[in-house]
């Protein structure tokens, strides 16, 4: 089948629509209302969790474990002798016509066999919090069929159900009341069990049976593909006090010919029993599902107003307008804590990895963005050093590890808070430190700057502690002595922004200049390496990422960062980029080294990799750090290269040149990495959906290539877009008010800000 054929965008409903139900890799989407969240496939696996897929999991799924994508959320029909799903999976028997659609928050399925009809609707509302499932049905003729709504039900704490299941699962409970189906989870020395929920089970029309024990309703040597008791025809009215439970539902329906029956079924959370009665009498009523969808909607079409762009490239477009600030949103929410990737145990809120999601939020919810980077700065110590990452909802002890970039990601997000509000409220917040004692966002700040000048090198540049951004570079640093070059260009592109804001406030701002020029003359004149700026130093002195060293010569981010912070001479900073493209681009974007490292480099001691080469941080394609590489070349005013450097990892770009079945990931989000040309596989994309890649590429498109940025009295419009695509016309709401611009050259503009409601304005 080809690509054409496989999906299609249909961008005035906002969705992806998904022809055939193998995918190579299981195709995501995440349905959500803040506090009750759905992973969910384009043939109906995922799982389910409220606020935390740590300690409150719903369901069962297991991620890379074959047959790929189970377990879900299923509703068999049974039809005569037939048993198949409007979700194509998990039965044997497939609809004989079939379409799944993402769309913003929902996903649906239309479904036909033997001349019965199914559209199915997937969603999460903010009236109750409940994955919602609504089937219309329709028959050519009269039919009886029988629908068996199903969840496999897991233990909520995935790697308590993994170590101690033998004992725990004993200790569970599911049983019926008044035709809902409840599952109590309550274990020994669980977290939080006064905030555990009731999980419920219910639907729209009366039920002749149910089951709780997923033993009793699959069978013995069965799998989702055939229940025993879908098999058979009748549920067995099983419950469960210990074991291995689920939800099961035996709904009878008279269809006659050219009648449509509907029915919705609910997989929700409440706290008490009286609770979920009345949640589920709730979502009974008549107009809830329409109130639901409809509010859903809104939500969407509301939130993507803020911005959005016509351009002659209509993929580039439908990235810029849809899939790239939605994809952006769920990183907001999410963090880098589940997604087919990642199973959902061990990652929290990442301070870095949040920080930096924060940006692509401010131009669309500043109070959002606020109270997360609140969070963040929660985690910051008093001597100004961060948390690596921390469990909020869980209430585990944050995992402490010092990093030397994780600090000054806050300070970024601070100032672009303050930017785009246009005065400096913010900077007097009183937030907590993590050790001890409050102090205003300021202070935080201030503390941030502090931290890293305390914490300069032999050298001068500051120590890479446990790590910068580059995880992999903790090996360089056992001894505590190794210095991060990339981490003084993060360095100087925030002290500019504490100069600007300490003068706003009528504070000197010079010690911020002075050890920004102190840096920058550490990377024009140590850092350089005579066609690209190095990449650090380790304990032992040895410059990693020269034309010296026998591996790893050329590393991107410092390439990119020496523009994006201004440091170094502009002919540096030109020639550096000129070597990333001669070095490191590929037809599938920029590698992140070259060349890829073997397992024993520097040393077989203190080697910097065990990834294989071309995967992972050893010569792939990081999208992530591609983002700022299109930033360097806006910069530089190079528009023909950043446009390439943009369009060549549009998703959708991407799996076509590398082909459907190697890329395997989903054409309508960005992904952490491609594997490089190192590697036999090159082109296939890994991690999806929860990347910084997401919020980094959306400012990279909206306010480098598009050009428009906030400034304190109004926006600046500076495009960098090749001639070709000109004119290009946005839409931007900033403080209120709607800014329609039409972009006819790439030339620098400022407009002030308007005292009307709308402003046209024509560059």
């Amino acid at each position: 089948m080809s690509q054409k054929e496989q999906y299609t965008f249909c961008d005035a409903e906002k969705e992806i629509q998904i022809n055939k139900y193998d995918t190579p890799t299981p195709w995501m989407n995440y349905l959500s209302n803040g506090t009750f969240h759905t992973m969910l496939s384009q043939a109906g696996g995922g799982v389910a969790f409220y606020k935390s897929p740590q300690i409150w999991r719903i369901n069962h799924y297991r991620f890379f474990h074959l047959p790929t994508d189970r377990s879900g959320f299923y509703t068999y029909i049974r039809d005569g002798e037939t048993v198949w799903c409007p979700t194509s999976e998990p039965c044997a028997a497939k609809p004989e016509q079939w379409q799944a659609a993402h769309g913003m928050g929902y996903t649906r399925y239309e479904a036909k066999r033997e001349g019965l009809a199914v559209n199915a609707l997937y969603f999460v509302g903010e009236l109750e919090n409940c994955l919602i499932m609504h089937l219309q049905l329709k028959s050519d003729t009269d039919k009886k069929i029988t629908l068996f709504p199903y969840v496999e039900l897991g233990m909520m704490e995935f790697m308590r159900e993994l170590q101690w299941q033998c004992y725990n699962k004993h200790q569970l409970s599911c049983y019926n009341r008044e035709d809902i189906l409840i599952y109590h989870y309550a274990v020994e020395n669980q977290p939080k069990p006064d905030e555990t929920p009731l999980v419920y089970f219910a639907a729209t029309l009366p039920a002749a049976g149910f089951d709780c024990d997923r033993d009793e309703f699959v069978g013995s040597y069965r799998s989702e593909e055939n229940p025993k008791r879908v098999e058979e025809g009748h549920c067995s009215g099983s419950t469960l006090y210990g074991g291995d439970p689920c939800f099961a539902l035996e709904i009878p329906i008279e269809l006659k010919a050219g009648q449509e029956q509907e029915v919705t079924i609910f997989l929700g959370t409440a706290m008490t029993e009286q609770a979920v009665i009345s949640a589920v009498q709730h979502c009974r009523e008549q107009d809830f599902v329409k109130r639901s969808f409809d509010g859903l909607k809104q939500h969407w079409d509301t939130y993507l107003s803020r911005f959005s762009c016509e351009m002659k490239d209509k993929t580039a477009e439908r990235m810029i307008n849809i899939w790239n600030p939605y994809q952006a949103e769920r990183n907001f929410q999410f963090s880098r804590n589940i997604s087919y990737y990642a199973t959902g145990t061990f990652r929290g809120v990442g301070v870095r990895d949040t920080a930096q999601d924060i940006l692509a939020m401010i131009p669309f919810d500043t109070k959002r963005a606020r109270e997360k980077l609140n969070l963040l700065f929660t985690q910051q110590y008093q001597d100004g050093h961060c948390n690596h990452y921390c469990f909020p909802t869980e209430g585990w002890d944050p995992v402490t590890r010092t990093h030397s970039d994780n600090h000054l990601w806050l300070v970024m997000a601070a100032y672009h808070i303050c930017l785009e509000e246009g005065e400096l409220s913010y900077l007097d917040t009183q937030v907590e430190f993590y050790d001890s004692g409050r102090g205003t966002v300021w202070e935080h700040m201030k503390k941030s700057i502090a931290f890293t000048v305390s914490h300069l090198g032999e050298r001068g540049f500051p120590l890479m502690l446990a790590s910068d951004w580059n995880d992999m570079l903790y090996r360089v640093c056992t001894k505590g002595k190794g210095e991060s070059i990339w981490t003084s260009m993060q360095f100087g592109t925030v002290l500019p922004m504490m100069e600007a804001l300490a003068e706003r406030r009528g504070e000197d701002g010079r010690l911020y200049r002075e050890i920004y020029e102190a840096q920058n003359r550490l990377v024009t004149e140590t850092a350089w390496d005579g066609a690209w700026f190095r990449r650090c130093i380790t304990d032992t002195g040895r410059m990693i990422g020269s034309e010296k060293e026998p591996q790893a010569k050329i590393w991107l981010n410092t390439q990119s960062w020496s523009v994006i912070s201004g440091m170094g001479t502009p002919n540096q900073q030109k020639t550096a980029m000129d070597s990333v493209y001669r070095l490191l681009n590929t037809p599938l974007g920029i590698k992140k080294i070259h060349p890829a490292m073997t397992t024993d480099y520097p040393s077989k001691e203190e080697a910097l990799t065990c990834y294989n080469k071309g995967c992972g941080e050893n010569g792939s394609v990081f999208c992530h750090a591609n983002t700022w590489a299109v930033i360097a070349e806006a910069k530089l005013k190079h528009a023909d290269r950043a446009w390439e450097y943009y369009t060549q990892l549009i998703p959708a770009n991407a799996q076509k040149y590398a082909g459907q079945w190697r890329y395997k990931a989903e054409p309508y989000v960005y992904a952490s990495n491609i594997f490089g040309p190192e590697s036999d596989k090159f082109g296939l994309a890994n991690v999806s959906w929860l990347t910084g890649t997401a919020a980094w590429m959306y400012i990279a498109a909206t306010q480098y290539l598009l050009g428009i940025r906030p400034d304190w009295d109004g926006l600046i419009v500076d495009p960098c877009l090749p001639a070709a695509l000109l004119p290009v016309t946005v839409h931007r709401r900033f403080r209120g008010k709607m800014y329609h611009i039409t972009i006819h050259q790439n030339r620098k503009a400022k407009i002030p800000e308007s005292a009307l409601p709308e402003c046209w304005v024509e560059i």
